[in-house]
């Protein structure tokens, strides 16, 4: 196994155990930065640079990026279009959904 399999292995076995926590357990944040300001130092630890999308218990959606460089951002916003794009089918001029 490589060690990018085994990284992704990991972070697979660290959110599906994440998952099996009783709901009952939840923390309630008063604010989506306070569940931001949380979240990011946990998922930092595991990722250089990342965008979190979602919805809060109370089904409000919740969007954050962590990113310490330009370079990293830009990186990012190319990956969520990429993905995007993939998820809709889209394609450009010359048939390809890549960017």
């Amino acid at each position: 196994m490589s060690e990018q399999e085994d990284t992704d292995e990991s972070l697979r076995a660290l959110i599906e155990e994440a998952l099996k926590i009783d709901i009952k357990t939840k923390r309630e944040y008063k604010d989506h930065r306070e569940l931001a300001d949380s979240l990011g130092p946990i998922i930092s630890e595991f990722l250089d640079s990342f965008i979190v999308l979602g919805y809060d218990f109370n089904g409000q959606p919740l969007s954050f990026q962590v990113s310490t460089k330009t370079q990293q951002k830009d990186a990012l916003d190319t990956l969520v279009l990429k993905y995007f794009y993939q998820r809709t089918g889209f394609k450009d001029a010359e048939g390809s959904n890549e960017l």
